[in-house]
């Protein structure tokens, strides 16, 4: 909803606590709600998410400073809504409600090098660790990795980069570790 003339005055009354403009201003703006939490929610969210971002626009229509920024505000209150249930709803997956994809890596074959990746991440420090796992094993986009890590995109980026280095450098030294303590243990028997 971009407000014109009479969509400003509407705001504008609902600003000022004029009830009745207020219940009209929810009704406008419903079906431009629902279009745009259809494409930034799961589908099961919906709903949901419009009926909060509803009651965020009750509870809050006079703090609104511009009523040019309305539009603007109110569809930035639709996507948090959204991204908060989705946030939601990936924090209580179980495992067995992750695809198969998720349960055996077809590139990963060799189960010692994907118990080694395992151990080497779980060692990460958390902020590393979850920017990896969220990137590189569940698959987001950097937008996404971001907002689930709190973080501006470049800082999301940023540790993500700092992870896999951890990982490749930690991985690197596993690899001459066990390569020297091999050629010990064989050197021992000669």
């Amino acid at each position: 909803m971009t407000p014109g003339g009479d969509d400003k005055e509407l705001v504008e009354r609902a600003r000022s606590g004029d009830r009745p403009a207020l219940e009209q201003l929810l009704a406008t703006c419903l079906p431009d709600l629902r279009r745009y939490a259809r494409r930034n929610c799961d589908s099961d969210d919906v709903e949901e998410a419009v009926q909060d971002a509803l009651w965020i626009l009750y509870r809050n229509v006079s703090g609104l400073k511009s009523v040019a920024a309305f539009a603007g505000w109110l569809f930035q209150v639709v996507r948090r809504v959204c991204l908060r249930y989705t946030k939601r709803r990936r924090a209580h997956l179980s495992l067995e409600d992750l695809p198969v994809a998720f349960e055996r890596d077809a590139s990963a074959d060799d189960p010692e090098l994907r118990a080694r990746l395992s151990c080497i991440i779980s060692k990460l420090p958390r902020a590393y660790r979850e920017a990896i796992i969220l990137k590189d094993i569940q698959g987001l986009s950097a937008e996404q990795m971001a907002f689930d890590l709190g973080a501006s995109l470049e800082a999301a980026k940023s540790r993500l980069h700092r992870a896999r280095a951890m990982v490749r450098e930690a991985y690197g030294s596993s690899n001459i570790a066990s390569e020297s303590a091999a050629f010990s243990i064989s050197g021992a028997a000669t």
